[in-house]
Parts: C-alpha cells; sequence; structure tokens
C-alpha cells in the first residue's frame, strides 16, 4: 500500500507542475510516513544524501562556469568556432556546434548553454536565413555535450553514488561528447545543401585572427588544467575545481578585465542558486531511493527484466536503455543516477558491462530528456528563445534525437569506444 500511495503521490505533484525536488520530498514523506517511521528520518537521510566529499566539485564548477560566462567568454568561443568552419556551408549551425563542444569543456550544464549560446546564435542564424525550427533544434541537440564532455556534472553524481573514480568517468565522456558533436554536423550537413544553408566568410587579418585564437585559448586552457591535474594525480576532482574557479576568476578579472568586483556578488548569487536546486534534487532523490529500497523496488525491477529477457545480454541492454529514455523524459538527470544506479548498475555487472561503460550509458540516455517533452529543459529554452511553440522544435529535433539514440546504442555494445581513453590513462 505504501508503495502505491508513493508511486501515485509522484506522478500527482509531477503532473501538477511541482518542481520535480519538491515533488521527490513530498513523496518520500508520504513513503516514510506509510512506512511508520519517524519524520526525523526525513531530514537524516536528505542530509547524509549530501554528505559526500566529490559532491563538493559540483558548486565550484558551477560557479567557474558562471565566472567565465559572466565574462562574455560566449562570443569569444563561438567567434573561434566560427573561425574554424566558416567556409562551410551552414557554418553558423556547424560554429553553434562546436561552440557547445567548448562551453561544455567549460560550464558542465546543457542549461547554460542553451541559454549563454542561445541567446547569441539564435537570433544570428535566423537573421542569416537560417529555419527558426532549425535554429532551435540545433542549439539544444548541441547543448547535450554540456553534461557528457569533463567536467560533468552528472558525472560526478555517478561517482559519488556507485564510487566510481570521477576521473575515469570524465576520460570516459571525452570520445562520447566529441561523438555526439559529430553527429550533429552530419544532421546539419544532411540538411545544408537541401536547405541551401549560407557561408560565413570572416575577413579578417592575421592579427585579428590571432586575437580571436588567443583569447578564445584563455578559456579553452581551463579544461585543460583541470583534466590534465586530475589525470596526472595532481589534484583530485575536488582539487581540480576549486583550481577552476580560482583560474576563472583570474583570467576574467585581470586578463581580459570582462568581469569587475562589483559584478562578483551576482555571479555568486546565481551560482548558489543553481547549487541550491541541484543539491537540493539530490537531497530529495536520497530520500525517495530510500522508500524505493524498502519496498524492494529495486528487487522487483531486476526480477521483471530478467523474466522478459531472460540472461540474452542484448535484449537486458535494450530494456535498460529503455527505461533510462522513457525515466528521462521525466526526471531531472541527477536525481535520476541516484535513484536508478543503485538498482541498475548490478544488473548491468551480472551481464558484464564495466561500471564505468554503464555510467556512461546512463548520462546519455538521461540527457536525451533535457530535449525531449514534456519535461525537456534544453527545448523549452530553446523554443523560448526563438519565439517558437515548443512542438515546432520538438519535430525539428527529431532527426538529432535519432542519430544520438544511435551513439547511445554504440555506447552500449562498443565497451572499447566508451573505455579506450580510460585504459589509456590507467583507470580501468
Amino acid at each position: 500500500m505504501g508503495l502505491y500511495a508513493s508511486i501515485l503521490t509522484f506522478f500527482i505533484t509531477l503532473f501538477m507542475g511541482i518542481p520535480v525536488g519538491v515533488c521527490l520530498g513530498i513523496t518520500g514523506v508520504v513513503g516514510v510516513l506509510f512506512m511508520g517511521q519517524p519524520m526525523i528520518v526525513v531530514a537524516q537521510r536528505m542530509f547524509t544524501g549530501l554528505d559526500s566529499f566529490p559532491l563538493m566539485a559540483i558548486p565550484f564548477f558551477i560557479l567557474a562556469g558562471e565566472i567565465m560566462n559572466r565574462g562574455q567568454i560566449t562570443d569569444r568561443l563561438i567567434r573561434f568556432a566560427d573561425l574554424i568552419v566558416g567556409r562551410i556551408r551552414g557554418a553558423l549551425a556547424h560554429a553553434n556546434i562546436i561552440a557547445s563542444m567548448f562551453f561544455g569543456g567549460i560550464t558542465g550544464s546543457a542549461a547554460a548553454d542553451t541559454s549563454s549560446i542561445g541567446a547569441m546564435l539564435i537570433p544570428a542564424m535566423i537573421k542569416q536565413g537560417y529555419d527558426p525550427a532549425f535554429t532551435a533544434a540545433v542549439t539544444a541537440s548541441s547543448s547535450l555535450q554540456g553534461p557528457i564532455i569533463p567536467p560533468s556534472i552528472l558525472a560526478v553524481i555517478y561517482g559519488a553514488t556507485m564510487g566510481e573514480s570521477i576521473g575515469a568517468l570524465f576520460a570516459a565522456g571525452i570520445p562520447i561528447g566529441i561523438l555526439f558533436g559529430v553527429s550533429d554536423m552530419i544532421v546539419v550537413i544532411s540538411q545544408a545543401k537541401r536547405k541551401n544553408f549560407p557561408k560565413t566568410i570572416l575577413r579578417l587579418s592575421w592579427r585579428e585572427k590571432l586575437d580571436v585564437i588567443s583569447q578564445a585559448l584563455l578559456a579553452l586552457i581551463m579544461p585543460i588544467i583541470i583534466l590534465g591535474g586530475m589525470f596526472t594525480g595532481i589534484f583530485t576532482p575536488t582539487e581540480a575545481a576549486a583550481v577552476s574557479v580560482g583560474y576563472a576568476f583570474v583570467i576574467s578579472l585581470f586578463v581580459l578585465r570582462t568581469i569587475s568586483l562589483k559584478d562578483m556578488p551576482q555571479v555568486l548569487y546565481n551560482a548558489a542558486l543553481t547549487t541550491a536546486s541541484i543539491f537540493l534534487l539530490l537531497a530529495t532523490a536520497r530520500l525517495f531511493g530510500m522508500v524505493l529500497t524498502n519496498y524492494q523496488v529495486p528487487q522487483l525491477v531486476e526480477k521483471a527484466i530478467i523474466g522478459i529477457a531472460g540472461n540474452n545480454k542484448i535484449a537486458v541492454t535494450l530494456i535498460i536503455n529503455a527505461i533510462l529514455l522513457l525515466v528521462g523524459c521525466f526526471m531531472d538527470p541527477g536525481a535520476a543516477i541516484i535513484m536508478l544506479a543503485p538498482t541498475l548498475v548490478p544488473l548491468a555487472k551480472a551481464i558484464g558491462m564495466h561500471s564505468i561503460q554503464f555510467g556512461m550509458l546512463m548520462i546519455t540516455n538521461l540527457t536525451l530528456g533535457l530535449i525531449t517533452p514534456p519535461v525537456g529543459l534544453c527545448l523549452f529554452i530553446a523554443s523560448d528563445l526563438a519565439h517558437l511553440p515548443m512542438e515546432k522544435v520538438a519535430r525539428a529535433l527529431v532527426p538529432f534525437l535519432l542519430i544520438h539514440i544511435v551513439v547511445v546504442l554504440m555506447v552500449s555494445f562498443m565497451p572499447d569506444l566508451v573505455l579506450f581513453v580510460p585504459r589509456l590513462l590507467k583507470y580501468a
């Protein structure tokens, strides 16, 4: 009875439009009441859910990204990307994708990517003659590189939840994130000639080109410092996140001089607000996960999947993919990882899948939910920036979504693709 009441509470609150973090909290409270536990358990479980040293990396990465974003680094990355692909048909669409790849290596946030790059490139692309729905679609789709390319907040959450090496997950995310970007570019290329996308010819002198490159490289050095320090063992992921804040502050305030000390209160406020929303999700997801564990939901899910697929590795993997894709349409990826990883990782290991590979499988599947109805955050942001109905942008996203699913299947069935870089760096 308690399990049914909890599930019913979750879906009722979700479809009422209540934020997911609050939905999970209310559902957890209902579950605890039916379990006959005292209410102090709610506070204890939420606190212990956040009592993890690796999770300290999240606010630091968010603050570093906010400083760089406030320092107008987006414009520099876009100009650099345009310099690379300016002579290709559909250049601005390709620049959008490449800029998202660079931006993702700084912020690790798909929503920040869509907002920052979309605010600049969506109007510019529409002005050049791109279809508005396609423009919004390529912006939303390319932003998915953010949570995959390191530093990835989702990788930190998965690593902290399952006790997995965050460095290994960061290493695994490099080729997968690039593959997501390449797949977006394939869609653009396939439509460029048919829709007569324009080229962008930047008539810059060598001095101007060097200036564009130097300013962009100042931003791109930050992920190199983060990853290089981690992979060489100089500092931990949490220490790397703190170093990234220091680097972003010095570069933005003293070198580029794009922010001042007067800007810092707003920067800190924005970073605190984003961190609070993420940590609320993590805390309430832990509470809800405890309720599910108490009612033996993980065991029920495992039995159901084995009952349908038996010991067939391909069938089990496809069912897990389907579950994750469906969950991603309704739930925040971070909360879903905390709730589902303890249930699904043992099942994945039982069919011979490495936990790092499964981590990337979870992250890529759940990330797709950011561009799918009914609660796709990046889909809504891009639609709003393009002043279009969500349904129209969702239709334009279909080819991007399909090719991303192909990439997810590659992650599912090609372990060497995922584990090559972690093995190269002696993580796996």
